[in-house]
């Protein structure tokens, strides 16, 4: 018995598997409803890819998704979004191209003062419909078209898809 909490915690760690949460938040009178993901990684083939994540979010007062990208930069100075130029691509089961325009102005959200990088956002809106296409798609690839560079990452069955299928379960 006293071996079996390590050894279950030492295969989560070791099959990549991590929570992907949906948080819920009501105001007082039970009006409107906000739910929020935890940083959903995506896979990456190149290994020089400029790595990003996304985060989801929905308000119960708006009808369309966010999906919140954030870009990992470890040069100094080196802005990846070209601000409302920057493109995100979806490639859903290789019949359907998704593309987005940020809705606001991406900005830094965090700097790294180890290697002097840091952390870029952008907000995109996705309607329900092309949602729900890319949560119970069987393969999905995404692009991301910044500044000077292209990243190109693809969902994993693991992580990716259940995250996006949880939180479009999950969320109000």
């Amino acid at each position: 018995m006293k071996y079996l909490i390590p050894f279950i915690f030492l295969s989560l760690i070791l099959t990549s598997c991590y929570s992907a949460e949906t948080t819920s938040t009501y105001n007082s009178s039970f009006t409107w409803g906000r739910s929020g993901s935890k940083p959903i990684y995506l896979m990456f083939k190149k290994k020089g890819e400029l790595p990003f994540y996304f985060m989801l979010n929905r308000d119960s007062k708006e009808v369309d998704y966010k999906l919140i990208v954030r870009w990992i930069s470890h040069k100094k100075g080196d802005l990846l979004f070209n601000g409302f130029e920057t493109t995100l691509k979806f490639l859903v089961d290789n019949k359907y191209i998704f593309s987005y325009k940020p809705v606001i102005r991406p900005k830094v959200v965090a700097y790294n003062l180890n290697s002097r990088g840091h952390e870029e956002e952008a907000i995109f809106s996705i309607n329900r419909e092309e949602f729900m296409k890319i949560a119970y798609a069987k393969t999905v690839s995404v692009e991301l078209l910044g500044r000077n560079n292209t990243s190109i990452g693809y969902f994993s069955r693991r992580n990716t898809f259940k995250a996006f299928r949880e939180f479009a379960q999950n969320s109000h």
